[in-house]
């Protein structure tokens, strides 16, 4: 039924002219490849020519990143539903886009002479089967390798010709010369830096739970403060420090890792306030720990170390599943089943003692079809903008 009303919506809406309209949205707000690929555009003063929105949960947060042309627009009510007249301004807006650009929400097409784009926000270890990741009239979406179509395809219910790979624009600023560091000088001190990103088990918009597995302190592998505790001595005692970012989707009341020395959490608006990209912030780190999060592919570019935690690899297999069956052979790093495996791990990276860089290049060749800083112009050439 929703779909018949949508299609009735497109056909009366299609009366309207297409007008130089790009809408871009992420989630979070104004991060990954929309924002790498938006901040292209400006550069190359695209906003001259085109009108460009920014779909986000709070306008407010974003004045200072208005110019020409551009708008922030508060769209969502808690990051997931609009309001009335959220939606009229959705129509007012939509109804003459040429270009819709999504990582994560979904943006509906109005008017069927525009084209819609999901850049993608992560080439997924885990199954997203079951998920409505974009809608079923979606024009392009995009993947980080010729490998990646098939898969991608089979996941997202959508035919092969959809799929278009010019590389990840979020992931230019890694091979490009920056002040990373500058922005985050509170790191510069310490002799190793370990980014861990978790995916999320369980939502905190929703009742969505992808792991039955019990994390008393919401981390994995550590199970009790005082493994906690002895974790960041054990740090302090080598001048190293983990970063700990959890998935913006992540439900947080169980985290109780706020106040330590060398175990610092980083949050959405940390970035922000920083002007730094979570991809430009792996410039700074020597190791990744992560688990089934598709940054992991990214990340590879880098040739640094990687680790994954593995404790609730069992039961995440059994309720969420993965896209392959054998998908332990596409992780290439350390499997980090429990604290001891933790220690292993971090004595690795603070010997510098790489145990799978073979393995990672295979990987990070079969995942990134393109190892430059030009993933932004060749979308922008594809879209003939």
């Amino acid at each position: 039924m929703k779909d018949k009303i949508r299609n009735l919506i497109k056909k009366i809406m299609s009366i309207f002219k297409i007008k130089n309209i790009i809408i871009f949205e992420s989630n979070a707000d104004y991060s990954d490849n929309s924002r790498a690929f938006y901040e292209y555009l400006i550069e190359k003063k695209y906003n001259e020519k085109y009108k460009i929105y920014w779909f986000v949960n709070n306008k407010n947060n974003f004045k200072n990143k208005e110019c020409k042309n551009v708008k922030f627009v508060t769209m969502w009510k808690c990051g997931t539903k609009k309001t009335f007249f959220q939606w009229i301004k959705y129509f007012y807006i939509a109804k003459n886009a040429k270009f819709l650009i999504a990582s994560n929400r979904q943006l509906h097409k109005l008017n069927n002479k525009t084209i819609s784009i999901n850049l993608n926000h992560g080439t997924p270890l885990k199954n997203i089967k079951d998920l409505n990741v974009v809608p079923k009239d979606i024009d392009i979406y995009l993947v980080g390798s010729d490998f990646c179509i098939d898969m991608m395809s089979d996941q997202l219910h959508l035919p092969k010709e959809k799929f278009i790979c010019v590389g990840n624009p979020r992931n230019d600023i890694i091979f490009k010369k920056t002040k990373s560091i500058e922005k985050v000088k509170e790191f510069s001190s310490y002799d190793k830096v370990i980014l861990w990103l978790p995916t999320f088990r369980k939502a905190d918009t929703s009742d969505r739970n992808d792991s039955s597995f019990s994390f008393p302190l919401g981390l994995p592998v550590i199970y009790s403060e005082e493994e906690l505790l002895k974790l960041n001595e054990y740090l302090k005692k080598n001048n190293s420090v983990i970063l700990f970012k959890l998935h913006p989707h992540q439900d947080t009341t169980l985290f109780k890792a706020t106040s330590l020395s060398n175990i610092k959490i980083l949050t959405d608006s940390y970035l922000i306030e920083k002007n730094i990209e979570l991809t430009e912030l792996f410039k700074i780190t020597n190791a990744l720990i992560t688990d089934y999060s598709g940054v992991y592919y990214d990340y590879l570019l880098l040739d640094n170390i990687i680790g994954f935690t593995t404790d609730d690899f069992e039961e995440y297999k059994k309720k969420k599943g993965f896209v392959f069956d054998n998908i332990e052979d596409y992780m290439a790093g350390e499997k980090i089943k429990n604290i001891e495996d933790l220690y292993k791990f971090i004595d690795n990276v603070i010997k510098s003692n790489d145990l799978y860089k073979k393995e990672r290049n295979e990987m990070k060749i079969k995942y990134n079809k393109y190892l430059d800083a030009k993933s932004s112009e060749r979308l922008a050439k594809y879209l003939k903008l």
